[in-house]
Order: structure tokens, then sequence, then C-alpha cells
């Protein structure tokens, strides 16, 4: 549908066209002022339009005044224009052809259904229907297979036993050359890929004003059970270290605590190392 182009003008009122008196340097310059005032221009960019173009404005009230006037033409214009082109706007009557096929297309397999169905149909439905009743009814029994003996129950697979507990391993008591007794444990470290993490026993660090997250420099240990900030004095040959416990491990079996680097260098430990934690 091709609709021809409308223009809806609108003019000033005649209040506002009798205001500016004709041959005046304002009635000169209002093509400016419009053209500036359709753009968004404040009264003080005007000004300076008009001082560039003539060397000279004209009274700052009647420019405000003149600004307004414009605005609010253009206004009403733009509200004409839209309210025009929802009238004649083409996509309600192609919406409204769509819906009338729509429903076309739904009764037409109402009229087509309504017409008469050949008798031969219905015959051929009722000489089918002996043969489908015939195939559900179950087959007569077998006087044969009455005589055979019914086949004995397969013997089920007797459940796998599983394998028993792990004991844990019993504490090795070992004298220590002060006149001490220790228990020997196995030790592993932890460094690269923890740093920069936040330590389980963080409230008992931040109490004392120490690091609060796992660094090369953190002095402590890793254990599962003891409460945080307990203190354990560790020996691996001539090497003895008493540091606090800041974090929580390690969680492989067999090992019972997890060194920082900085005490696993002041124990001299390898990766894996068996140390003698003192009995107090």
């Amino acid at each position: 549908m091709h609709l021809p182009a409308v223009v809806v003008w609108s003019t000033p009122s005649p209040a506002d066209t009798a205001a500016i008196k004709p041959g005046t340097f304002r009635s000169a310059v209002q093509p400016l002022v419009r053209s500036a005032a359709l753009q968004g221009a404040s009264v003080s960019e005007v000004r300076e339009l008009l001082r560039s173009a003539h060397g000279r404005a004209y009274r700052r009230v009647d420019m405000l005044s003149d600004l307004r006037r414009y605005r609010a033409i253009e206004r009403d214009l733009e509200r004409r224009t839209r309210a025009f082109a929802r009238f004649v706007d083409p996509r309600s009557y192609i919406a409204r052809a769509g819906v009338a096929v729509f429903g076309v297309a739904l009764l037409v397999p109402s009229f087509v259904h309504g017409v008469s169905v050949p008798t031969a149909v219905t015959v051929a439905a009722t000489v089918d229907v002996p043969a489908i009743v015939e195939e559900l009814l179950p087959p007569p029994p077998d006087p044969v297979a009455r005589s055979r003996p019914a086949p004995e129950p397969e013997a089920l697979p007797q459940p796998t036993p599983s394998a028993p507990p792990r004991t844990p391993r019993p504490a090795v008591i070992v004298p220590l050359v002060n006149g001490g007794q220790g228990i020997e444990y196995t030790a592993s470290w932890y460094g690269p890929g923890f740093y920069e993490n936040r330590l389980p026993c963080w409230q008992w660090l931040a109490a004392r004003g120490l690091p609060i997250q796992f660094s090369p420099d953190t002095w402590g240990v890793a254990h599962k059970t003891l409460p945080c900030g307990s203190m354990v004095t560790l020996i691996h040959g001539a090497n003895v270290v008493t540091v606090p416990v800041v974090d929580r491990g390690p969680y492989i079996e067999g090992r019972e605590f997890d060194l920082s680097p900085r005490v696993k260098a002041a124990l001299g430990c390898t990766d894996l190392c068996t140390v003698v934690m003192q009995i107090r």
C-alpha cells in the first residue's frame, strides 16, 4: 500500500507574530533564531551566534520568547505527525488481514471433515475387527510343554566381600636426646599454587598482627585436628623448630603435617620426611 506524503504545517499564533515588528533587526534574524532553536541552542549560544554573524543581538527577554515559541511549534508539529502516522499506519491493516486468513484456514478442515464417508470404509473396518481380536488373544497352551520339567532357577551371583577397613598406623614413640619422648610422623610440604590463599586460622593470625594469606615466609604448619595456634615442636635430625598450627591438612593418607616452605627449609626436609613431634 502506497500512501502519499503528508506535511502538517504549524504557524505562530497572531499574538506571537504581533510581537515582532516587521522591518526590525529582530524580524530579519528570525530564520537564524528558529534554526538555532530547533537545534536546542540556549539564549547565550544564540546571542553569540548573532554577534558573530551580524555584530549585535537584540534583547535577551525577546530572544527567550522567540526560542520558546519555536520549540513549542516544533513539538506541536511532531505530535500531530505522530498522531497522523498512527492513524494511517498500514501495519494494522496487514495484521487484520493476517488474522482473517488464519481464521479461514482453521475453518477449512471443518468443512472437509463434514463430507460423507463412503460405506466401503465402514465395511472394511467391520471385517478387520475379528483379525485384530485374534491377534490380541493368547495362544492355546501346549500339551507337550506341560510335561516338561520346570527349569531350575539360576544361582544368583554372590556379593564380592569388601576389603577390610584399613587400620590406622600405630603411633611410634621414640626417646629424645634430652630425655623426653616424641611420636614419629610423616610430613610433607606445600607451596606454589597455594600462595595468596587466606589461611583457615586467619582470625588467630589477625589477632596477633600476622599476615592472614599463605606465602613463602609463612611460619607454621597444617594439621587436620589440632586447634589453631597450637604450638608444636618438630625434630628432624639435629634441627628442632617450634611452630604454630595455621592451616588445615594434609588430606593424604599416612601424612600428619604439611610444612610451609620456611619450616621445611628450617628442618632440612625433602619432599617427604620423618619428623618427631615432642610430647609435652
